[in-house]
């Protein structure tokens, strides 16, 4: 029964690199962030941000082949620090990574610097950046209670027979379940990855300066919130165009009064805001 005990740490390993997975996502595609990373901009902390990056990466991998390792008959107290050291690693290298960081910031409080740290890897509003913590700090806690459940066992031993069947299951229902939920945050992260683009772009888009440039610019505009990945975004894009298509068709027009020209002035600055709010969570590549 011992065995099953290391099995059932195993499943907790899966969950904690599942749970990881969701501040991975915010880097993916990977080969686009470490060209984003590689820009002047990044100078003095590219070095910081690259061990932070491989050491999420390499301790979701590493849970995974420990997992499987916590089903053999491997020494107990082997597989304890096999389990406990790459959590200790995961909690202890964020706080390590900053010290640098702070160093240069002396007149700034060291959890300051920490969160400003934590922006540069795509955490830009607090939100994400505490559910980021969250998550690693959940990842680490399931890898000590593993730790903890195969420290108060024994041994490995045989699995009986009739029970052996049963914990397929259960490990065929876990795997379901993580690789569920990586699809997930995956998924979310295709569609950030679509809204991070559109907003480059609108960025990016030279503003009218005569009447003729206007339609092309809207068109434009339309263009980018179509090819967003979230709906929220999308419907921000949709909004401001369509408030500064009635704007313009009510500047052309001379059957519009000033205060319906002024209302339409303020509900395009309004849905204008609304969607550089929206894009400022895309403020670091």
């Amino acid at each position: 029964m011992n065995r099953l005990k290391h099995v059932r740490a195993s499943f907790l390993l899966l969950l904690s690199s599942t749970s990881l997975f969701w501040v991975i996502s915010y880097w993916l595609p990977l080969p686009t962030y470490l060209s984003a990373i590689a820009k002047p901009t990044y100078d003095d902390y590219r070095s910081l941000i690259q061990i932070i990056v491989i050491s999420y990466l390499a301790f979701a991998v590493l849970n995974i082949v420990i997992a499987v390792l916590l089903t053999t008959k491997i020494a107990k107290k082997t597989k304890f620090w096999l389990v406990l050291t790459p959590a200790i690693y995961l909690f202890l290298i964020p706080f390590i990574v900053t010290i640098p960081a702070a160093i240069k910031f002396p007149n700034r409080n060291y959890f300051e610097v920490f969160q400003a740290l934590f922006r540069l890897f795509r955490f830009t509003k607090i939100d994400t950046f505490a559910l980021a913590l969250v998550f690693t700090f959940l990842a680490v806690a399931l890898n000590v209670f593993a730790a903890i459940v195969v420290l108060r066992s024994g041994e490995a031993d045989s699995v009986p027979s009739k029970l052996r069947n049963r914990y397929l299951i259960y490990t065929a229902i876990v795997s379901v379940l993580c690789a569920v939920l990586a699809t997930v945050f995956a998924y979310n992260s295709t569609l950030r990855a679509l809204d991070r683009q559109a907003c480059y772009d609108y960025k990016a888009l030279a503003v009218p300066t005569t009447d003729e440039e206007v339609p092309t610019f809207l068109n434009e505009l339309t263009l980018y919130g179509q090819q967003a990945g979230s709906t929220h975004l999308k419907n921000a894009f949709s909004n401001f165009t369509g408030l500064s298509r009635d704007l313009f068709t009510a500047l052309d027009s001379e059957n519009v009064d000033d205060a319906t020209i002024q209302q339409y002035q303020t509900l395009v600055a309004v849905a204008k805001n609304e969607l550089t709010i929206l894009c400022s969570e895309f403020a670091t590549d």
